[in-house]
């Protein structure tokens, strides 16, 4: 019986975050149990746990008698979060060259792919996952675990930034085309062995995220 709720609460946690990331509950907005234990099949018990783990990742703020709703992250936050990410991902870089690991080399081919796909559908929650995938495969091709622990942890937070900057640059560019051809860029440059290369590829890919 212990095992089942915990799936439940997993399943929840997943499916709310996916919500989150992918724009259907923006930063700031409330998160409705009622709503959310509906459109999820969920009773409210591992839907509040589900929310607590949630709020324990820094995706999800909880006040007494005032409920939960998405973090509403401010310009000094997202500024934080962008430069750990390119300190963390230059680390990577460094550490893995001149021996990537050939297995995150591939699942990078494979996010790209997964994301060109999906920008010819204008497939928005599947461009988010694609974009973690490809950013986590490239943090594992230094075979540090703690490093891609930390990655991912901080991943969590950068993605409630993801979904907006993807939607903002669709509508200047009216495609998500940009987003691909930079990510092809850092990859051909990883696949050239090159690490002065990967490190210029990888501060014209952070350059060009939108902070807003």
């Amino acid at each position: 019986m212990r095992i089942e709720q915990r799936s439940l609460v997993d399943l929840a946690v997943a499916e709310i975050q996916r919500l989150i990331h992918t724009g259907v509950y923006k930063p700031g907005e409330k998160l409705r149990e009622n709503e959310l234990s509906a459109a999820l099949g969920v009773s409210r018990p591992p839907l509040r746990e589900a929310l607590r783990e949630l709020a324990q990742r820094g995706i999800v703020e909880q006040a007494p008698r005032k409920g939960s709703r998405v973090v509403s992250l401010s310009a000094k936050e997202v500024n934080e979060i962008y430069s750990l990410r390119e300190a963390l991902e230059n680390f990577a870089a460094i550490k893995a060259f001149p021996r990537p690991n050939p297995e995150s080399i591939e699942m990078m081919r494979k996010a790209l792919g997964d994301m060109a796909d999906a920008a010819k559908r204008s497939d928005h929650a599947e461009i988010v996952r694609s974009n973690r995938d490809f950013h986590v495969a490239l943090i594992s091709m230094a075979n540090h675990a703690l490093l891609v622990e930390t990655y991912i942890g901080l991943m969590d937070k950068m993605q409630l930034c993801m979904s907006d900057n993807l939607r903002t640059e669709t509508e200047v560019a009216g495609d998500y085309e940009n987003g691909v051809k930079r990510h092809r860029v850092l990859l051909e440059s990883i696949e050239k062995g090159d690490v002065a290369l990967v490190l210029d590829a990888l501060r014209d890919h952070g350059e060009r995220q939108s902070l807003s």
